[in-house]
């Protein structure tokens, strides 16, 4: 018997409440994680001073610029790895409730973004990974190789999150089931829904490609979670039972960042860098003589 069911502190929360809040928890998160990436992508490009256009789950600039276009790649795949990596260890036990079922969740998709990226680069030859290959020339055994690390990390993922699973849960199957794969089912349906939104309601098209590989990215970014379920037996730990409100607030959070992203971001927050001023000399000077 675990140290808080001894004392009575604590008691698990009802399976529908794990599932409803955890479901809540995962949208907000993917939504933040996939916005973190790409903000990464977007500063990266303005410290290079490259012209780039922010949407909710690309970047646009000008592919010609082989710096820009790898720099962004890396840094976005780098800041998605370590932010997760630091709210799975060091972050961990982080906010009460939704909220720490909002930390867990947010650090790892962020991870999986990067493992899911390796996973899709050679059968989509979409994301960061399929970019950097591409650009280096790299043969398609590499891209298959990517593609066995990034199921390698997947699963080690997976027997990660078992560990916060079997911690949050009541012990029943029925309960690791509501939080660790009904809350990613019910999660990824509207994540995947939110951001087939954003190219809905936009002033710009887009090719069917370019919206069926994203929207295949978004649902890959919780895949990790329903794999917990053959590593449930496998791990002790002892229980942290989480205690929930009705989650109004993160509801509330939930549809102001929806509407940013469909309303908001999805017609692209541009950057283009200003003309040197002796530049626009040069050119009226130009346009003088003319």
């Amino acid at each position: 018997m675990s140290a808080s069911r001894a004392f009575g502190t604590d008691a698990p929360a009802p399976s529908s409440t794990l599932w409803f809040n955890g479901a809540v928890a995962f949208v907000l998160a993917g939504i933040v994680a996939i916005s973190v990436h790409e903000l990464a992508r977007f500063v990266t490009a303005v410290a290079l001073q490259s012209s780039a256009t922010l949407y909710p789950s690309y970047l646009e600039f000008d592919i010609t610029e082989t710096r820009t276009l790898i720099l962004t790649s890396t840094v976005a795949a780098i800041t998605s790895l370590v932010t997760g990596l630091a709210l799975i260890f060091a972050a961990r036990i982080w906010g009460v409730g939704i909220i720490r079922l909002f930390v867990t969740w947010l650090g790892f998709i962020s991870v999986q973004l990067v493992f899911s990226s390796l996973i899709l680069a050679p059968l989509t030859g979409a994301g960061d990974a399929a970019t950097l290959l591409y650009w280096f020339g790299a043969p398609s055994s590499l891209y298959w190789a990517g593609f066995a690390v990034g199921v390698a990390g997947t699963v080690l993922l997976a027997r990660l999150f078992a560990t916060r699973v079997t911690a949050y849960a009541d012990g029943s199957v029925s309960s690791m089931r509501s939080l660790g794969i009904g809350s990613w089912a019910a999660g990824t349906a509207v994540l995947v829904f939110v951001y087939a939104l954003t190219f809905t309601f936009t002033t710009r098209s887009h090719a069917i490609e370019m919206v069926s590989d994203t929207l295949i990215g978004v649902a890959a970014s919780g895949i990790f979670a329903p794999l917990f379920y053959p590593f449930k037996g496998k791990v002790r730990i002892v229980n942290e039972f989480l205690r929930f409100r009705k989650p109004t607030v993160g509801l509330l959070c939930l549809v102001a960042v929806g509407l940013v992203l469909v309303f908001v971001l999805n017609n692209g927050v541009e950057f283009r860098p200003s003309a040197p001023a002796g530049s626009a000399s040069a050119v009226d000077a130009a346009n003088s003589a003319a």
